[in-house]
């Protein structure tokens, strides 16, 4: 039996879930039921408390977890400058340390699997504005990238930026991607006007909230948009939004925040009942909103960024969300039914290539062949 200790800075859970915190649960929890391998989820001491709270019901609720004796900011720190403590003297001696997102860890014997999701803090655009506190966290993943064994992510587009902002080596970078939950395809089954908490009400829907990284200026210029031509559908934005788009998302009676921490299951009927998922991000390293979207049989409107086009493919409508012309075009979305039936269709066979389960046997076959040679 393969011996993992598993480390992500965190506690098992914490409420409202993002797209790394789904591959989080996901992977770790299909590892942990694996007969192969025998799996600790390592907290830091500051986390254990929130750590403690986690039902049992949730998708981590029974993976065996242990305290460490020291916090995860003073970790990361004596990891980057000193080295140590290795990983080891905390778990004892074990097989491998993965890790299912961007932290440092440094070992003695262990072989190490660290994932970065995607590296847009990095990005020279982003570079330029560096705080003292984003140096050091550039810091820890450049050493992670450096001296992982192998180092996993969720699409080539990162699999290409981690090679060039960080200096890996293509083939010791591995793609394993992300899935989609089945209560997405369930609910594709239903009635959009009877699962959506909006009865009777024409909307959009964009997930991840309102901030730069999620286009909040694009989706703001969406709402915009449907106001100007008098639209009675609304611009649903689930998610937190940041301080600097506030007075905004008040401003446009067609753009409705709708508060983040929605369970899966509202969150789905969220997007049953909508005209199309809009998914304005000016960056990502995946983009699971848009899996899920098809998944539920919802048409996607989506900004030409590499990674979204690289998962959503020919399955949906990719646009230059700057322009107003494509925008004005793109509407068509809403109400095209053969335009939409088309994209539903293509969708729907697009997402089958995506499952949880690939994934995690993708990270366990890594983990037993390294592991036993």
């Amino acid at each position: 039996m393969i011996r993992i200790a598993v480390y992500s800075g965190l506690e098992r859970f914490h409420g409202y879930t993002t797209g790394v915190g789904r591959h989080v649960k996901r992977i770790v929890a299909d590892l942990a039921q694996n007969p192969d391998f025998s799996a600790v989820f390592w907290v830091p001491k500051n986390c254990w408390a929130q750590d403690q709270k986690c039902p049992v019901t949730e998708t981590l609720g029974r993976v065996a977890t242990s305290r460490m004796p020291i916090s995860r900011r003073l970790y990361a720190i004596a990891a980057l400058t000193t080295g140590s403590p290795k990983f080891e003297d905390f778990a004892g001696e074990v097989d491998w340390v993965y890790c299912p997102r961007e932290v440092l860890v440094t070992t003695r014997k262990a072989r190490l699997a660290v994932t970065i999701h995607d590296l847009y803090d990095f990005e020279p655009e982003q570079r330029r504005l560096v705080s003292p506190r984003q140096a050091l966290i550039f810091a820890g993943w450049a050493k992670a990238a450096a001296t992982a064994t192998t180092v996993l992510t969720v699409s080539e587009f990162s699999k290409s930026r981690i090679c060039e902002i960080f200096g890996v080596e293509e083939k010791r970078v591995m793609v394993v991607g992300n899935g989609v939950e089945p209560l997405f395809f369930d609910v594709a089954e239903e009635d959009p006007e009877e699962v959506s908490p909006l009865k009777g009400q024409r909307y959009f829907i964009s997930v991840g909230g309102l901030s730069k990284k999620k286009g909040a200026l694009h989706l703001i210029a969406f709402a915009k948009l449907l106001e100007k031509m008098s639209s009675p559908a609304k611009l649903a934005v689930v998610g937190p939004i940041d301080p600097e788009f506030e007075n905004e998302a008040r401003a446009y009676r067609n753009l409705m925040p709708v508060e983040r921490g929605l369970d899966d299951i509202s969150l789905a009927r969220f997007l049953r009942g909508a005209l199309a998922s809009i998914v304005f991000s000016t960056y990502e390293g995946f983009g699971i909103p848009a899996l899920e979207a098809m998944a539920a049989g919802v048409p996607v409107l989506a900004n030409k960024q590499p990674a979204l086009m690289e998962v959503i493919g020919d399955a949906g409508i990719i646009i230059d969300a700057k322009s107003e012309r494509e925008l004005c075009e793109a509407l068509a979305i809403g109400h095209d039914g053969n335009l939409r039936d088309d994209l539903i269709r293509r969708g729907r066979e697009r997402v089958q290539h995506y499952s949880w389960d690939g994934c995690s046997e993708k990270v366990a076959k890594l983990l037993r062949e390294i592991g036993r040679s």
